[in-house]
């Protein structure tokens, strides 16, 4: 059972919202004898295995992991499966685990679980089940990307750096609908980037990670807010390194940027405004580099004008003047991915043989086979 559907009731009500199946007994636990360093290395399957038989026994009746995939600052995600469903469909673990009440090395966060409830798109990844483990720590069971995120799509699968412009095209209209229909909600993701969209069996992109997201619900759409560095430091829009003031009706394009980032990424293997060269966590180094530096198409990979286009006006560092997501989904690249999607590129080859060989049996990839 998750928690309520009222953002107040996250705190109040956490110790009385979990499914009688997964409650812990907590007189079977001795917390003065047990104990685990502030250092142990949770990403370790069996590690994760013996903090879960202390501090949630009943977990392995129900689940079993199979693979460490991926961490940061706001949980470690396993890929796992169900014991009691009797089949083999995986699903994504995410724990969020404190190890230590002076120090935690992953940051709790309900909110993400209160706002991923909300959402039910096909583009975004479903929360399943929520289960409390101890104090304030966690773990929410969702679905599974089948080829992982996008970095891992093209650092384990494809081997290279950069996606073709017409695969780029076929994942770029589902990921902005995605968010559009975030917007309508007021809420917003704010951290759009590689590593949170994840390709499933049928190489449907799925948003994921919503512990960055807020909610614009409380405002009306010509109020002003001021919000605070949020998401990843080179996906960041210049109006949140800057600490801007911007009316609400313009927040989307906040996601816009980002998006704008992800894309350019995946199609060139590079970031915009030279800003490889610089530590994702560097803002300040970040906006003086988008002050300093234009906005540059490589010229190592072929792509068409459209596209560069597109890119120009999603990654306006000017927000009044880039796209919204609606200015998005009208644009020409968008809406004609169909007629892209048959143009030769000097990157399909490759990826297509590949993309055949491990989607054998998806029918909307045939036109992508050349």
């Amino acid at each position: 059972m998750l928690y309520e559907e009222k953002e107040k009731d996250i705190e109040d009500n956490k110790n009385n919202n979990q499914s009688n199946e997964t409650k812990i007994n907590n007189n079977t636990l001795n917390k003065n004898i047990i104990t685990f360093p502030e250092n142990y290395d949770l990403t370790q399957i069996e590690n994760m295995n013996n903090y879960l038989d202390i501090y949630q026994p009943t977990f392995k009746n129900n689940f079993e992991l199979i693979e460490y995939l991926d961490s940061g600052s706001t949980g470690i995600v396993y890929k796992g499966k169900s014991k009691t469903k009797g089949n083999n469909q995986q699903y994504a673990f995410k724990f969020c685990i404190k190890l230590s009440k002076e120090k935690r090395n992953i940051r709790n966060n309900y909110h993400e679980i209160y706002y991923q409830k909300k959402l039910h798109h096909i583009n975004i990844s479903e929360i399943l089940a929520f289960y409390k483990i101890e104090d304030k720590s966690y773990f929410s069971v969702s679905e599974f990307g089948k080829f992982g995120n996008l970095d891992n799509f093209l650092h384990n699968f494809l081997k290279r750096r950069f996606l073709s412009e017409s695969f780029i095209n076929y994942l770029s209209k589902p990921i902005l609908e995605s968010l559009y229909y975030m917007h309508r909600k007021k809420l917003y993701h704010m951290d759009v980037k590689k590593g949170n969209l994840v390709l499933d069996v049928e190489m449907n992109p799925k948003l994921i990670d919503f512990s960055s997201c807020i909610s614009f619900e409380k405002y009306t759409p010509e109020q002003e807010i001021q919000l605070s560095k949020i998401g990843t430091g080179r996906y960041m829009a210049p109006e949140l390194l800057n600490h801007e003031k911007i009316e609400v009706k313009y927040g989307d394009k906040i996601d816009v940027y980002s998006f704008g980032i992800t894309i350019y990424n995946l199609a060139f293997g590079t970031y915009p405004y030279q800003l490889n060269s610089v530590q994702s966590n560097d803002y300040d180094k970040i906006l003086e580099k988008l002050k300093e530096e234009p906005l540059e198409i490589p010229n190592n990979v072929e792509v068409s004008n459209m596209f560069k286009d597109f890119l120009k006006k999603v990654l306006e560092l000017d927000y009044k003047k880039r796209y919204s997501i609606k200015d998005a989904l009208e644009d020409p690249w968008i809406k004609g991915w169909n007629i892209i999607a048959n143009e030769k590129d000097n990157t399909g080859i490759q990826e297509n043989f590949i993309i055949r060989l491990i989607s054998d049996n998806i029918p909307k990839f045939n036109q992508y086979i050349k």
